[in-house]
């Protein structure tokens, strides 16, 4: 028995340790490999432009047609049964508050209330935003989470939260909640509940204006936007652009839209630090990606925008917008959004990477999983090398508990980031594994 007891005094501190071994600071992909993107550029190829002129003006032309198509709406294309049925998915699973609590049926009842869908579609005009918003599942800024394991499932998945708007994004309102605090609608690329407050409605002079005008791509995060008189109206992000006025000296002048005060749209001129935004296609050059991409390395990942982070979707969407390419708001839909798609899932890891080698244009070629997407660099030290954002690894302790090691920002990784914890999910938490098909943005853009 003091034997078994001796034997038992000593496993123990050995399990704990093994079990909390191999988990550093951060993982060893974002101090072993340079994390800016301009170091992985082929010197020779840098400022090429990798479509033809002709190529990039086409796929900027249906970037337009796809921004300004909530305008083009005269109807809906939701409908009363797909929005029912997502009132009854949330119903059925109730999930868990920011109180830590789990929603009650009754609060759900309410929501549904408020949504009044026996009236749906009771509005029907176009809009715009007037701020950075959130385009939420349900008519309600509280969160949905999933569970409250400490496994990085919850936090900060909320599930209602479906996408970000920038300010002065084209909308189609559908439909006014009871008591008129929310607008459903569609924007160009996806649909949810907005508040009432964040959108105007715009009338045909201003669309034409609008659509007439060259547009601005934003080349920068967090760019302050003011009046004429230098007052602060909303900040602008990577992946928002404004018709453009004349600027002059530092500044760069645009057109914006708010809303005076009976809440109608007001237009009006705008200004912007002038190396903030570029004319809108910015050339396709692998330099110019690059650089993009260090706009948004290391910004926190934020799941369907929250807090006006990104996923990594909204990454790519955001990194190619300046360059008039437009990108789906989700990654399976990214995934098959127009170019050459060779399909990788079943073939064997080794043989999947070896395709990304071969057969990727860095820069211009996106790799996808279940759930995942990434902008493939090139090759360093004779691995891919991808650019994206991501939430953690996933882990497993010796005794099975699942969790994640948090990472939660903008880097650029191997294909198996992690690979030096020992308590690394395998092949589960392997992202080469997990990798399905490869797509190339160089073909038709497809409608």
């Amino acid at each position: 028995m003091k034997r078994a007891a001796d034997f038992i005094f000593w496993l123990l501190p050995l399990l704990c340790f093994l079990g909390c071994a191999g988990s550093p600071e951060t993982i060893a992909d974002l101090y072993t490999l340079p994390q800016d993107a301009t170091f992985y550029l082929d010197p020779v190829t840098a400022t090429t432009e990798m479509v033809s002129r002709e190529r990039q003006q086409a796929m900027h032309e249906h970037f337009l047609r796809q921004f300004f198509l909530p305008w083009c709406r005269t109807e809906t294309s939701l409908t009363r049964q797909e929005l029912v049925r997502e009132f009854s998915r949330c119903r059925s699973d109730p999930g868990y508050g920011e109180n830590l609590r789990q929603h009650t049926l009754a609060w759900y009842d309410t929501l549904a209330r408020n949504a009044s869908l026996e009236t749906f579609p009771n509005a029907g005009f176009r809009g715009i935003t007037i701020y950075p918003s959130n385009l939420r599942r349900q008519p309600t800024s509280k969160p949905h989470f999933s569970s409250l394991k400490a496994d990085g499932s919850a936090y900060p998945f909320d599930n209602f939260q479906n996408s970000a708007l920038p300010a002065n994004t084209p909308v189609y309102v559908a439909h006014v909640s009871r008591d008129q605090a929310w607008f459903l609608v569609e924007s160009h690329y996806a649909a949810g509940w907005l508040p009432a407050r964040d959108v105007v409605r715009v009338d045909e002079n201003l669309m034409e204006l609008w659509q007439s005008a060259g547009q601005l791509a934003i080349t920068r995060d967090e760019v302050p936007v003011s009046d004429e008189e230098g007052r602060f109206l909303f900040k602008a992000n990577v992946g928002a652009q404004f018709p453009r006025r004349n600027g002059a000296g530092d500044t760069c002048r645009i057109l914006v839209v708010q809303a005076d005060e009976e809440h109608t749209a007001r237009l009006m001129t705008a200004i912007l630090p002038a190396a903030t935004a570029v004319l809108q296609p910015l050339p396709l050059t692998p330099r110019a990606l690059a650089e993009m991409a260090n706009q948004l390395m290391n910004q926190p990942y934020g799941w369907g925008g929250l807090y006006q982070n990104r996923d990594c979707s909204s990454l790519h969407k955001d990194l190619f917008a300046p360059f008039g390419i437009w990108l789906p708001r989700h990654s399976a839909h990214q995934a098959l959004a127009g170019g050459t798609v060779l399909e990788l899932g079943s073939l064997n890891p080794h043989d999947r990477e070896r395709m990304i080698r071969q057969h990727g244009i860095p820069f211009l070629t996106l790799i996808w999983a279940r759930g995942h997407i990434m902008l493939y660099l090139g090759q360093h030290g004779g691995q891919a090398v991808v650019f994206h954002t991501f939430w953690g690894i996933k882990t497993r302790t010796i005794w099975g508990r699942e969790g994640r090691k948090i990472v939660g920002h903008t880097a650029i990784t191997s294909l198996h980031p992690g690979a030096e914890l020992s308590d690394r999910d395998f092949p589960g938490g392997d992202l080469l594994h997990r990798v399905e098909g490869m797509t190339v943005l160089k073909s038709e853009p497809q409608n």
